[in-house]
């Protein structure tokens, strides 16, 4: 497989990165691997409790920005920061929330031998969510099958950050996405599908934050909302000029 990055964009989770940190550190001890700590200015000190987790462990990269730049272009950063660090290798991006469970990277990362793009789906057999409400769990679904309706992706999930890229996959996004919020999960979806790269969907179990604040705001659903509407007219214009990517699902 080869080096493997995990890419962690941050903004108040002091508290819960070293849980996250140790968790994953024991997950992959067999494996050639960096963790990216890209935090934005947190106020709590994430940065400092990152910097002082590499002091234990002398594998954590701390990539401070100054300030909240949106969760799109601190995955975007992550990712630019890993291309040094990588030849062949693999790059996952998660939540430092703990809502996405350590114990499933490998999973994932085993999945990515045959695939460019590995999405952990709550929505495919096998995934599920745990500690959310109703109300969540119905919006979230509906925004899931409103991307898969309009935008013809074939996939069940596409509002979730844990993923698992190859290199090259992972270049080609960072050079066609220019969104800066969570729509960016979406887009990076639609550039990887364009380009012809093998998307494949693995169940993982999405598990409610256990400390901090959520950072989704009324705001970001309606940007969010504004790109799924202007891809879809965009999309539909121009259908026959786009090269499909193939969807797996295990």
């Amino acid at each position: 497989m080869g080096k493997v990055c995990v890419v962690v964009p941050t903004y108040n989770e002091a508290e819960n990165l070293p849980k996250l940190v140790g968790a994953l550190e024991e997950e992959l001890q067999k494996e050639d691997f960096k963790i990216i700590v890209v935090d934005d200015n947190s106020p709590d000190g994430t940065a400092d409790v990152a910097e002082k987790l590499n002091w234990r462990y002398g594998n954590i990269i701390v990539h401070r920005r100054p300030n909240k730049l949106g969760i799109g272009t601190a995955i975007r950063d992550g990712l630019e920061v890993a291309f040094p660090f990588l030849e062949s290798g693999r790059i996952v991006t998660m939540d430092a929330d703990l809502s996405h469970n350590p114990k499933d990277v490998q999973s994932l990362l085993s999945e990515s031998e045959n695939a460019d793009l590995v999405q952990g789906s709550r929505y495919i057999n096998g995934g599920r969510i745990i500690g959310w409400s109703l109300y969540r769990r119905a919006v979230s679904r509906v925004a899931n099958t409103l991307c898969r309706l309009l935008l013809g992706t074939g996939l069940h999930e596409h509002t979730a950050y844990f993923r698992v890229y190859s290199n090259k996959c992972a270049e080609d996004i960072v050079k066609n996405v220019n969104r800066n919020g969570y729509e960016w999960a979406i887009a990076s979806i639609l550039v990887a599908k364009d380009h012809g790269f093998r998307i494949k969907e693995v169940p993982v179990t999405f598990i409610n934050r256990f400390s901090g604040k959520s950072k989704l705001k009324i705001s970001d659903i309606l940007m969010w909302f504004s790109y799924v509407i202007s891809a879809f007219l965009k999309r539909s214009v121009f259908k026959g000029f786009r090269k499909p990517g193939t969807v797996q699902k295990t």
